[in-house]
């Protein structure tokens, strides 16, 4: 049994180590999203944030402290009308064009940030597994209401 003394004595040398292990942690790359910082890890090279709607996906790269290195839309690649930026194939083509960036700066593993419900989510996976770019990770971004604005009324006709 410890006397009172040694307890407080040990649990202070268990604060020490826990400060210097989150110190070690925080040293390695680490993001920041909506104020809540997580720690990725050394083999992780870059940020993949894909920002899907129904009309358009904007595909963003960044490093990993957040700062953007390519942007590329299915708008800016001349995909025009909103039946035609929202098919698999643009999505394919504007990622295509973002990972050989990528590769060409020598990233080779990305964490992957998921934001929106257009069927753009599951073209992003498919087209990065081609590319040979390795997911480190993937996040949804998505915003989910929890019963918070009250929907439109019905519209009579």
């Amino acid at each position: 049994m410890f006397k009172l003394k040694e307890f407080y004595q040990f649990k202070r040398e268990l604060k020490k180590k826990n400060n210097i292990l989150q110190t070690k942690l925080l040293d390695g790359p680490s993001c920041r999203v909506n104020n809540k910082s997580f720690v990725l890890s050394k083999s992780c090279q870059a940020i993949l944030y894909v920002k899907s709607s129904k009309n358009n996906t904007i595909v963003s790269l960044t490093n990993l402290k957040g700062k953007v290195q390519f942007v590329q839309s299915c708008g800016s690649m001349g995909f025009q009308g909103k039946k035609k930026r929202s098919t698999k194939f643009a999505v394919e083509s504007t990622l295509s064009s973002i990972v050989e960036k990528a590769k060409e700066q020598g990233h080779k593993k990305v964490f992957v940030h998921l934001n929106g419900f257009a069927r753009a989510r599951f073209a992003v996976l498919s087209c990065l597994n081609k590319n040979d770019l390795k997911i480190e990770g993937i996040r949804d971004l998505t915003p989910n209401p929890h019963n918070g604005c009250r929907p439109k009324k019905v519209r009579r006709i």
